[in-house]
């Protein structure tokens, strides 16, 4: 009976995973690090107010802050206007459904700060849906399929360029990753998983 049970496991774990259902009012606290803020760490809570096919519209509630802010994303997860108040461009996404292990393709964007000035910047990457991964986050231990994603980014509002990465680690249970790590020559920014609750 075990075996069987072990066999039926594995069979659903490698199984493409498909966009996920997300739900108003799913929601999502993530703790941040970025060495470059005082203090690095900031926690905040994602919780989804309106979804369609199209587009996921959630509230962005930050601790420490009375004023909440708002962010939207696809109906994939990709960015539109990012918890820090980015404002992207997505030509092609770091999350294109199905995943599943092996799967390999090309995600492009552009990010601007309408508060922060000029800044303009272009990120490319291959990304690598690298397979299956056991990882323990402050909410917990997941089963979770980890993406690679290498490539670039160049400043377009000025002079400056070089290789950068994203890793997330992606739970289907969870609606969303669990861990996101970026880096490049200059920062690493993490994102880790402190509670959810999604229906």
């Amino acid at each position: 009976m075990f075996l069987v049970f072990s066999v039926l496991a594995a069979a659903q774990s490698e199984a493409p995973v498909a966009r996920p259902e997300v739900k108003v009012d799913d929601r999502w606290v993530y703790r941040g690090t970025d060495r470059r803020r005082k203090p690095p760490a900031s926690v905040y809570e994602i919780r989804v107010s309106f979804v369609d096919s199209k587009v996921i519209h959630a509230v962005v509630a930050r601790q420490g802050r009375r004023d909440d802010s708002d962010a939207t994303w696809t109906a994939e997860w990709n960015a539109v206007v990012a918890v820090d108040e980015g404002v992207f461009e997505v030509e092609q996404g770091m999350f294109q459904f199905p995943l599943f292990p092996g799967k390999q393709y090309a995600a492009a964007w552009e990010i601007r700060r309408p508060r922060a000035g000029a800044f303009h910047v272009r990120h490319e990457r291959k990304v690598t849906v690298m397979g299956w991964e056991d990882i323990e986050v402050p909410a917990g231990r997941f089963r979770a399929l980890k993406l690679q994603a290498e490539g670039h980014y160049r400043r377009v509002d000025r002079t400056a360029a070089d290789e950068a990465r994203n890793t997330f680690w992606y739970a289907p249970r969870v609606k969303r990753w669990v861990k996101h790590v970026y880096q490049d020559n200059q920062l690493e920014v993490i994102e880790e998983l402190y509670f959810y609750r999604v229906q």
